[in-house]
């Protein structure tokens, strides 16, 4: 390898390795203030109208709560391995959309994207406030009630899939 692509390629293994610190590093920051121990309760309506009942779901599987936003960059990275998790069936999951307009908009959003996942409609903003959620996209593992992980940022579907399988 000539010296200066070996230069390049270093410089940009070491660009990418410090970026990951310093994103690792604020989305932990961001994570001090959330909810941790007993899950605040999620009982709603999804878009399609299903209920949810986060407490009772979470007693038989660990449950996946996805917030996310319709004007959130990198939830649209992230709400397609969601939807796949969602589609697959393996683990509940209950997605809550923040400040995302009516219905009838969310709806429209997902289909553009072609995002199929249940979706709770948080316009008011009381569910997310409720989990004290400070950045979008957030992601809470939910076991018999209880928080056992929280993650904020970019995941993938294998991501959650291991988190998922390790709160089993």
């Amino acid at each position: 390898m000539n010296l200066k692509l070996r230069k390049w390629t270093i410089e940009l293994l070491l660009t990418v390795f410090f970026a990951g610190v310093v994103v690792t590093g604020y989305n932990i920051y961001l994570q001090k203030d959330m909810p941790k121990g007993l899950a605040p309760q999620i009982v709603a309506k999804t878009l399609d109208g299903h209920a949810v009942d986060l407490h009772k779901l979470s007693e038989s599987a660990p449950v996946l709560v996805y917030f996310w936003a319709s004007w959130c960059r990198v939830c649209q990275w992230t709400s397609p391995a969601v939807s796949k998790l969602s589609a697959n069936g393996n683990y509940p999951v209950v997605t809550v959309a923040l400040s995302s307009g009516t219905n009838e908009r969310i709806s429209a959003y997902m289909k553009a994207k072609d995002i199929k996942m249940p979706v709770i409609n948080d316009d008011d903003g009381i569910i997310s406030r409720n989990w004290a959620i400070s950045v979008t996209p957030s992601f809470f593992i939910v076991r018999n009630g209880e928080i056992t992980s929280v993650l904020t940022g970019v995941t993938t579907k294998p991501g959650l899939m291991i988190r998922l399988f390790l709160n089993r």
